[in-house]
């Protein structure tokens, strides 16, 4: 067991991961990872003061993980590491002093971010994923928001255990996931990309609906080049009050989605 002067600091923090935006989707997304350290101590108050000191983490961003159970303090911080390269990226040349900001939290748990931006995260234990996309000159009204899902690939060992696609498929969907019966190991990842695109897709919208949306009120149906169709099944929402895009990305090891949802007219 290492002694405290030896005890991993912001040294193990790995740089941020530039990772490319799914094909076809928007040029303007900037996405970055970060990896958490397997070394990291489990007592964030080894850690968390050196990443302060080192402006990699805002002060008020710091308050926030002591307020955290121990299980998400590691990837949270990890969400804030990668959003502060992602938007450093995006903003550089509009607004260069946005990353000495924090980005804090909204009561929904979004992160708070310059107006200038429009920018989601997901955490996994392992890593965090931001996205950032500049928001440009917008009509009157008009509004986009994104949303971004990290999932890693399912492994042959996954197919043992129960699938949730009968939680989180619609029937349609369920009809179309039966085509890959003959190769359990692809269907399980499609369950597993319906999961994350789905996920992006609730964080795109949930600046304008407000509410928790159930998985079968989103419905996919899927290209061949990493292009996903969304249909929102929302009963309080008119017909095209809101146009969402969605795709996503393999790699060796993860699934990367993202959404981006707008009201009125302009796109990015």
């Amino acid at each position: 067991m290492p002694d405290a002067t030896t005890r991993p600091s912001v040294l193990l923090w790995p740089a941020p991961q530039f990772v490319p935006a799914p094909s076809g989707a928007p040029s303007a997304f900037t996405l970055a990872r970060v990896e958490v350290p397997p070394a990291l101590d489990a007592d964030a108050s080894r850690w968390v003061p050196t990443l302060v000191s080192s402006a990699l983490l805002h002060p008020e961003e710091a308050a926030l993980v002591e307020a955290m159970s121990p299980a998400r303090r590691a990837t949270f911080v990890a969400g804030r590491l990668a959003m502060r390269a992602a938007m450093g990226v995006t903003l550089a040349e509009r607004a260069p002093h946005a990353g000495v900001t924090p980005i804090l939290r909204t009561a929904r748990g979004a992160p708070v971010l310059p107006h200038a931006v429009a920018g989601s995260v997901s955490h996994k234990h392992d890593a965090a994923l931001a996205l950032m996309a500049a928001r440009g000159t917008r009509p009157s009204g008009a509004s986009m928001h994104v949303g971004v899902d990290l999932e890693h690939r399912p492994t042959a060992r996954d197919v043992e255990r129960p699938s949730i696609a009968r939680r989180i498929l619609t029937a349609p969907e369920l009809d179309a996931l039966s085509a890959l019966d003959a190769d359990p190991l692809a269907q399980r990842e499609r369950v597993i990309v319906s999961f994350a695109v789905k996920e992006a897709v609730y964080k795109a919208i949930d600046p304008t609906v407000q509410r928790y949306v159930g998985f079968t009120e989103v419905a996919l149906q899927f290209g061949d080049d990493g292009a996903v169709a969304v249909s929102l099944l929302l009963p309080e929402l008119a017909t095209g009050q809101i146009t969402v895009r969605a795709h996503y990305s393999l790699d060796e090891r993860w699934i990367v989605a993202t959404a981006v949802a707008e009201t009125g007219s302009g796109v990015i």
